[in-house]
């Protein structure tokens, strides 16, 4: 009975070390450095090679679309976007956002998310 009280407490260890391993790492602070980046010009490329995997924000996704500039503006009006990549940053899913990305996201919203 003791051997295995030890062992499932072992196991529930290991398992929290591995589930917490797994998550992101420290959150970035976002700082706008005076740009004036665009979706077109700066931020699509970003979505496009960060969003897109697995068909996460593509055309029907029931997560958004945000192929396109029109797609992602309900997400930027409800404040989801914000809230998701900058102050939360549990997206994207699948890899941490660069500094330099998040700094240009946080220029993006703070120019009140221009598309052109």
């Amino acid at each position: 009975m003791k051997r295995t009280a030890i062992s499932i407490i072992s196991i529930l260890i290991i398992s929290t070390g591995l589930v917490l391993s797994c998550k992101k790492t420290k959150k970035l602070k976002a700082v706008c450095d005076g740009s004036t980046p665009t979706y077109n010009s700066d931020i699509k490329a970003i979505i496009d090679r960060t969003c897109m995997g697995s068909s996460c924000h593509v055309a029907g996704s029931p997560y958004g679309n945000f192929t396109t500039y029109i797609g992602l503006t309900p997400y930027l009006t409800n404040g989801l976007f914000k809230r998701d990549v900058i102050e939360l940053q549990i997206m994207p899913k699948k890899e941490n956002l660069s500094q330099e990305d998040l700094n240009k996201i946080q220029c993006w919203i703070d120019n009140n998310y221009k598309e052109k």
